[in-house]
C-alpha cells in the first residue's frame, strides 16, 4: 500500500454534497480515487453535547440550566455519593488481578478477612497476584526473584471454595499492574472467576464509592480546565449515567459500570512505574470541585436515574436517542470546529474488498436533522466488482471518523512513494545501527511487523546523526542523510534494492546541530528538506532543490530546547500538508505541529503524554497498511517495539507491540 493525497491543482471530478440518493461519480480508471470528507460533531450527537455546555457556560448558563437544555423533561434529584460502584476494569484482560504490596494489605471473601504476611518464604513481597488454577483462586507474592505461594493456612482457608476474592489495603487506594504500569486506585480490587462462552476466566473490578470513582471520571470526559459550570454539568451527567448503569441498566451481577467509552472512562487516581515514579495524574482539582458542588445530584426521569447519553460535540444539532429527553434540537452553543478526512481509495478497496477497485459513493439515508439533511443512516460504497451497503455507523467506525454527520467528494489523486521503502516492494521499513556499526534492514511486511533483519553496511559507528529523506539527491527513492564526528554532512542515496549508491557529501560545519529531521514537501509540494536544530534551540530549515543542493537556509522557530525528539509525522492530521511531533523532556508529552506546506506550522496541540518511557521515536510512514501515517516508538527499559496506529485525524489507535530485543539499536530517524 502506498500513501496517497490529492495533488494541487488537479480539478474536483464533481464537487457535490452528498445528499440522501445523490451519488460523487467515479473518475476515470487510471487516476487513483480519494474521498474527501467534511464533517461536523464529534461523536453519536444524542443527549449532552460537551461543547455545547463548554459554550452554554461561558453564556451564563448555571449547570442546573445546561442539563435542563440537554435533557427536557427530567428533573433533577439527589442520592448518595457514598454509594459503592463497581468498575470492571476492562484493560486488565490476562486473567490474572496483580497489586503492588504495601502495608496493610488483606484479602476479603465471604469467609472472612485476612491479613497478608509480611515476608513470604523469608523475602519481602513486591506484588501479590490472585490468578486461576484450573477453577480455584489461588494467592502468590513474588518475592524473593519467583512467585511463590503465600504460605499462611488462613488464607487458603479463606480461598477456599471461592468464586471471587477482594484486595484491601489500610490506607484505602491500591495500585493494579495494568501492562508495565501500576494505576492507582481509591478503593478496593477485586478478582472474580467469570465463565462465558464455555471458558472460564478472571476479571478484575474495582470498587469505590459513587464520589470517588466521579473524582476520576469527569476529568477524563471534560477537560478539567473548561468552565466551572460545564464541568458541574458534566459531573451531574457523568453520575446519573453510572447511576442509571448500575441501577437501572442490565449488567452482570459481578459489576455495575465499565471503565472505557463503552461506558464511561475511568482511570483511577494515577500512574506510576515499575519503581514508583509518578508517570500521570489523573485527578484534577477543578473537576475535584464540580464533583463537590454537585454532591449527589442526578437527573431523574419518572423517580429513576436517567439514560444520559453524552458526546464531545452535537456539530450544532443533537441526534434524537431512545428516551423521549434524547430529543433532537439545534444547539447554537456547540462551538465545535468543522473537520475534514481524505480517505484514499485503496483504503476503502481494502475495508470492502468485494467491491474490488473504489469508483464512487452514494448517500441513501439521513436522519434529517442538522445540516446536510442530517447524520448519515446508510451509505452504499460501489466499485468496479460491485457495491456494499452499510451503516452510517459501520462507515463511521470503519475509518475512524469523528461523527456520522458528514458530506464528501471524490477527487483524483496520484500515489506517492512510501518515504521509507528502501526495498521498492511499496512497503515501509525500518533501519537501525547497532553498537558495532552494522546497518540493519528491517523489511516491513504492511501489517505493522517486519520480516528477519539484513545487514546492508557497517563502519557507521563514525556516523552521529542519521535521518531519512527522499528524492534529495533527484533520484526518486529514499535516502539518508548523516553527520560524521567532525561536521561532514553526507548523502547516501537507496538503491531500491534496500542497498546505496556511492555517498556524496552535502556540506560541513554541521556539527552545530544537535538533531537533524528529513522532510518531504515542508516547503513546497514533493520538494525535500532537512529541518535541524542548533544548540540555542532554534529550529532552521535547509530547503533541498530535487537536484542534490540546497535552496537558501530558513529560521522557521526558537526556543525549541525542551523538546528532546523532533520526528517527521507525515500528514498526520488529514489536512494533506506534512507536520512534525515532538516531544517535551520535562513533561513527556507528545506535541503535533501542522505544517502550512510553505515551510511553516500552525499553533502546536498535545496529543499524548506518558512518552518520557520511549527512548526512540521514528513516524513519516504508514507500517500498518491502511493508508494512514503511524509512529513507531521503542520503550528504553525493556526494549520493546511498539506500533502507534495514526487515525489520519491527529490522534492514534490502541498501540501494538511489534518488535522485542532493540535495546542499543540506533534507529533512523
Amino acid at each position: 500500500m502506498r500513501l496517497r493525497r490529492p495533488v494541487r491543482g488537479l480539478p474536483l471530478v464533481l464537487a457535490l454534497a452528498l445528499g440522501a440518493g445523490v451519488v460523487a461519480p467515479a473518475a476515470p480508471a487510471s487516476a487513483a480515487r480519494v474521498l474527501e470528507i467534511d464533517g461536523r460533531g464529534y461523536g453519536h450527537g444524542r443527549g449532552m453535547s460537551q461543547h455545547g455546555a463548554q459554550g452554554r457556560a461561558k453564556a451564563g448558563l448555571t449547570y442546573t440550566q445546561i442539563i435542563a437544555a440537554y435533557y427536557p423533561g427530567t428533573s433533577l434529584g439527589t442520592i448518595s455519593d457514598s454509594t459503592s460502584m463497581r468498575v470492571w476494569i476492562q484493560g486488565d484482560d490476562d486473567g490474572v488481578t496483580t497489586v503492588r504490596a504495601e502495608n496493610g494489605l488483606s484479602l476479603r471473601t465471604t469467609a472472612g478477612t485476612v491479613a497478608l504476611p509480611t515476608a513470604v518464604a523469608g523475602h519481602a513481597p513486591s506484588t501479590w497476584r490472585i490468578r486461576l488454577s484450573s477453577t480455584t483462586l489461588v494467592l502468590e507474592a513474588y518475592a524473593g526473584g519467583a512467585w511463590r505461594t503465600h504460605g499462611t493456612a488462613a488464607l487458603t482457608e479463606a480461598l477456599a471454595g471461592q468464586s471471587g476474592a477482594t484486595l484491601q489495603a489500610a490506607d484505602g487506594t491500591l495500585e493494579l499492574l495494568l501492562g508495565s504500569t501500576y494505576r492507582d486506585y481509591r478503593g478496593t480490587v477485586s478478582a472474580t472467576r467469570v465463565t462465558s462462552g464455555g471458558a472460564t476466566t478472571l476479571r478484575t473490578v474495582v470498587t469505590s464509592s459513587t464520589g470517588d470513582y466521579l473524582r476520576s471520571v469527569v476529568p477524563a470526559e471534560m477537560p478539567a480546565s473548561w468552565h466551572a459550570q460545564a464541568l458541574r454539568s458534566q459531573a451531574v451527567a457523568a453520575r446519573t449515567y453510572a447511576s442509571w448503569d448500575r441501577d437501572v441498566n442490565v449488567n452482570a451481577s459481578w459489576y455495575d459500570t465499565c471503565d472505557t467509552t463503552s461506558c464511561q472512562v475511568y482511570k483511577g487516581r494515577e500512574d506510576r512505574r515499575e519503581d514508583g515514579t509518578l508517570i500521570r495524574s489523573y485527578e484534577q482539582a477543578a473537576t475535584d470541585a464540580a464533583v463537590a458542588a454537585t454532591a449527589g445530584r442526578v437527573v431523574l426521569s419518572g423517580g429513576r436515574p436517567a439514560f444520559t447519553q453524552f458526546s464531545a460535540s452535537n456539530g450544532g444539532h443533537s441526534a434524537a436517542g431512545s428516551q423521549a429527553y434524547l430529543a433532537a434540537a439545534p444547539d447554537p452553543y456547540d462551538g465545535y470546529a468543522p473537520w475534514k478526512v481524505q480517505l484514499a481509495g485503496t483504503t476503502i478497496s481494502a475495508r470492502y474488498p468485494a467491491i474490488g477497485t473504489f469508483t464512487s459513493i452514494n448517500v441513501l439515508a439521513r436522519d434529517g436533522e442538522g445540516p446536510w439533511g442530517g447524520r448519515v443512516e446508510n451509505v452504499r460504497i460501489n466499485g468496479t466488482l460491485g457495491s456494499v451497503t452499510v451503516t452510517g455507523s459501520a462507515f463511521r467506525s470503519a475509518f475512524g471518523l469523528r461523527s456520522t454527520l458528514w458530506v464528501a467528494n471524490t477527487t483524483t489523486g496520484a500515489a506517492e512513494d512510501t518515504q521509507r521503502d528502501w526495498t521498492g516492494d511499496g512497503l515501509a521499513d525500518l533501519i537501525g545501527r547497532g553498537p558495532d556499526g552494522k546497518l540493519w534492514l528491517y523489511r516491513g511486511k504492511g501489517d505493522g511487523g517486519f520480516w528477519q533483519r539484513l545487514q546492508i553496511g557497517k563502519g557507521w559507528q563514525t556516523m552521529d546523526m542519521m535521518t531519512r529523506i527522499h528524492g534529495f539527491g533527484g533520484t526518486d527513492a529514499p535516502e539518508i542523510v548523516t553527520t560524521s564526528h567532525d561536521g561532514r554532512l553526507y548523502l547516501y542515496p537507496g538503491d531500491g534494492k534496500g542497498g546505496f549508491t556511492t555517498r556524496v557529501q552535502l556540506g560541513h560545519g554541521w556539527h552545530v546541530f544537535d538533531t537533524l529531521i528529513g522532510v518531504e514537501g515542508w516547503h513546497r509540494d514533493g520538494a525535500p528538506g532537512i529541518i535541524a536544530r542548533d544548540a540555542a534551540g532554534s529550529l532552521l530549515l535547509y530547503p533541498g532543490d530535487g537536484r542534490g543542493r540546497f535552496e537558501p537556509k530558513r529560521v522557521i522557530g526558537a526556543r525549541w530546547e525542551s523538546m528532546d525528539v523532533i520526528l517527521s509525522a507525515g500528514d498526520w492530521d488529514g489536512d494533506g500538508e506534512p507536520d512534525l511531533i515532538t516531544r517535551h523532556e520535562p513533561t513527556g508529552d507528545l506535541y503535533l505541529y501542522p505544517g502550512t506546506g510553505s515551510g511553516g506550522f500552525r499553533a502546536a496541540a498535545r496529543i499524548g503524554n506518558g512518552w518520557g518511557a520511549m527512548d526512540a521515536i521514528v513516524g513519516g510512514a504508514d507500517w500498518d497498511g491502511d493508508d494512514r501515517y503511524d509512529l513507531i516508538a521503542r520503550e528504553e527499559a525493556t526494549g520493546k517495539l511498539w506500533l502507534y496506529r495514526g487515525d489520519g485525524q491527529g490522534g492514534f489507535f490502541p498501540r501494538v507491540q511489534v518488535g522485542n530485543g532493540w535495546t542499543g539499536f540506533s534507529i533512523v530517524n
